[in-house]
């Protein structure tokens, strides 16, 4: 089953992009990881703590910032072969799903919360 997890970031400047990471267990002896970036560049230098914004280094292609986990607005997760659905407006709130036992919300954990803001005090 293919699982996808998406990590949204905003630029200050307002861009907004994601880095997407696809899992794809078929019999489990044949596991495919991928990441790739959507409406961002890889011209970013974070060399920081958080290993997947290390690996990809995303820029903003409107102003060429580089961007880091303080840009981090959300998280989302599809598993199957569904299409992820956003609010083309999204008037200023960015939604994220927790994951309780994690490093990171969206990996895997087996217990999940309903998506709360990233301003809510439960990620405070």
């Amino acid at each position: 089953m293919k699982t996808r997890i998406f990590t949204y970031v905003e630029c200050p400047c307002g861009h907004r992009g994601a880095l997407i990471e696809s899992l794809d267990i078929g019999d489990f002896s044949d596991h495919r990881y991928r990441t790739w970036l959507r409406n961002l560049t890889h011209a970013g230098t974070y060399d920081g703590g958080d290993g997947l914004v290390a690996k990809m280094k995303p820029g903003c292609p409107a102003c060429g910032r580089s961007l880091g986990p303080d840009d981090i607005v959300g998280y989302s997760e599809l598993q199957g072969s569904g299409e992820v659905q956003r609010p083309r407006d999204d008037s200023g709130s960015a939604e994220t799903t927790l994951s309780i036992g994690s490093d990171r919300p969206g990996r895997a954990s087996g217990w999940w919360l309903p998506a709360v803001p990233c301003d809510s005090p439960l990620l405070r």
